[in-house]
Formats: C-alpha cells, structure tokens, sequence
C-alpha cells in the first residue's frame, strides 16, 4: 500500500485576514486559516484525514493533477503538498516507544520523593523542545 502522497493545493488570499485551500483534486473541497497560521500544516492534516478516511473505507484515492491542469486566479498560488500517512496515523493514536535513558543520580532522587511520573515528563519535553502542540 502507498504511504506518501503530494496533491496540489491553492492558495487563495483574496479574503482578507484569511487564507483559503483549496483541493483541487477532491472536487474543490476547501479550509481555511486565519492570515499567521500554517496553511501547509492544515492543508496536511485535512488532506491525511481524507486520505485514511478513504483507504479505510476502500475508495480510490484521486490521481494528484498536474500543475498545468490548475488555473490560477489573482491573488492564489499552487503549492504541492506532501503528506505521509504512518506519521499521521501515528498521531491519531499514540504509540509508546521503549527508551533507555541517563540522568543524574541527584534527579532520579528528586523525581521519585516528587511522584514524578518520568515518561510523561520527557513526553512533555520533548513536546514543548519541538515546538508540538500539547493537548
């Protein structure tokens, strides 16, 4: 089974605060974000939603256009947009992953008397180094 996919998607800047994206090869369907959001962060997780939302029910998956096939209005530029699916099945459900790790022993003590539960703490860590949006 294929896991990465790139389909074009438009950007349409013509609403003022406001980017919209549209999907072209999904009948023109369409999102949008406000102006200072990531449009390719939404246009990834709309398009890996619909994606698994189609394979799980066995529909085909639309052929990605060229960008020839794609006319532009002002004010709107074409972006391709990669998504690969394991990643965002994976965030979908989370899956835990052994890690081995060192700490100074003064920690590890501290940690323990404080109840501190070290799995959710480098979670979080890792999360807010990464720049992850925690829930």
């Amino acid at each position: 089974m294929k896991d990465s996919f790139t389909y074009p998607v438009v950007f349409d800047t013509s609403e003022e605060g406001f980017i919209n994206i549209i999907f072209p090869d999904f009948d023109d369907d369409m999102t949008s974000v406000e102006e200072g959001e990531d449009p390719v962060f939404e246009a990834q997780s709309w398009l890996a939603v619909n994606l698994c939302e189609m394979i799980d029910e066995g529909q085909a998956v639309p052929e990605p256009s060229k960008a020839g096939d794609i006319t532009l209005e002002e004010n709107q530029t074409l972006v391709f947009v990669n998504v690969w699916l394991p990643y965002h099945r994976s965030r979908e459900k989370v899956v835990y992953v052994k890690k081995t790790l060192t700490i100074p022993a003064y920690l590890d003590i501290l940690a323990k008397e404080a109840n501190i539960n070290f799995s959710e703490t480098l979670a979080d860590a890792l999360k807010l180094k990464l720049g992850i949006e925690q829930k």
